[in-house]
């Protein structure tokens, strides 16, 4: 298993209650500030972290966890066909990860 979803689970796990997102590029996670007025329900990478790993190279992957588990939601699966790349949700409650494709 690669090292960013350690990466990531440990930031789900510490943020928690609240939704995490970050960016994967070429292996390494990259953790974001979720700068939505729903943190515990959705997630906004906030600009400035979205420039900064932009400069690291092209994104493999967006990724974030659902503290209370389940599906990724609709607005997740537009999101992801509109990112046209792979995202990745951390289901905290199963210790599960689930893909979505674009």
């Amino acid at each position: 298993m690669q090292k960013f979803f350690k990466d990531a689970k440990e930031h789900a796990l510490r943020d928690a209650p609240k939704e995490t997102c970050g960016i994967v590029v070429d292996n390494i996670y990259y953790p974001c500030v979720n700068i939505s007025d729903t943190p515990k329900d959705n997630f906004a990478i906030h600009p400035k972290d979205y420039l900064k790993i932009r400069s690291k190279g092209i994104f493999q992957y967006i990724v974030h966890s659902h503290p209370e588990g389940g599906d990724a939601s609709e607005p997740d699966k537009k999101a992801c066909k509109a990112s046209k790349i792979p995202w990745y949700v951390y289901l905290i409650p199963q210790d599960e990860w689930q893909i979505i494709n674009p």
